[in-house]
């Protein structure tokens, strides 16, 4: 039986929050399956699928690297004090449970409605992987492991891919709940309200410039405008005619 290799510092620390990073791909694993099978829009569903893709390869990258480390991962968090197996168990949990929470979400919510929730915990999750994926990068820099800096590197690239995606994402799932929930006549926002409020300011303020150069005060329209030049014009010959009577 082989010994177990004995880490010092520096390799222990690296083991430590890669482990962390399976973990979490682990966990991202589950949740990635649980969706999927709760999404309808093909779309979302297609990249979700994309990112399962990504994520059993991550976990896969990122075991290797712990073990060319000469450590070993395990499912669950790598916590000081407790077992990895426990560590494992754990993780596997927490997917679990998750998962479950997920179900019974989709069970009492229409499907748009589920799609954003969902599309909301997976751009959060991006977010925790992106940063545990810069501190791994950070880590490795400084300590002149440039392997386990490239792989953390090329990994949170992925992640910032799929967080850009699922920001878009979210924004076209509140559309959809949108129109399955909201009767036409209360949607009065949105960029065609914005358009339409645009263009009733726009002809307000061509209506007043064009009273403005005909001498007419503010507010004033340029019917006004011509009824008070038809006045003073009238005005004008009744007064010459008597001038000149006189």
């Amino acid at each position: 039986m082989t010994p177990e290799k004995i880490l010092n510092e520096r390799d222990r620390k690296l083991v430590q929050w890669l482990s962390e990073a399976h973990a979490k791909e682990a966990e991202l694993e589950a949740d990635l399956t649980a969706h999927i099978a709760l999404t309808d829009k093909q779309p979302y569903k297609k990249r979700l699928r994309q990112h399962l893709t990504e994520t059993r390869d991550h976990k896969r990258r990122v075991a290797q690297r712990i073990k060319a480390l000469g450590g070993s991962a395990s499912a669950g968090p790598n916590i000081p004090g407790v077992p990895s197996a426990l560590g494992g168990v754990a993780g596997k949990a927490v997917a679990a449970v998750k998962g479950q929470v997920g179900t019974a979400r989709a069970m009492t919510t229409r499907q748009p409605d589920t799609h954003v929730r969902n599309a909301q915990e997976e751009f959060r999750e991006e977010h925790v992987e992106i940063a545990i994926y810069n501190r791994i990068e950070t880590l490795a820099s400084e300590v002149g492991d440039r392997e386990t800096e490239r792989l953390a590197r090329s990994i949170r690239r992925d992640e910032e891919r799929m967080a850009k995606y699922l920001d878009a994402e979210i924004k076209r799932l509140v559309k959809d709940v949108v129109k399955a929930e909201i009767p036409r006549d209360q949607r009065g926002g949105g960029r065609s309200g914005a358009r339409r409020t645009s263009r009733t300011r726009a002809s307000a303020g061509s209506r007043q410039g064009s009273a403005s150069r005909n001498g007419a005060p503010p507010g004033s329209s340029s019917a006004d405008v011509s009824a008070g030049t038809g006045v003073s014009q009238a005005s004008g010959i009744t007064v010459g005619s008597q001038t000149s009577g006189s």
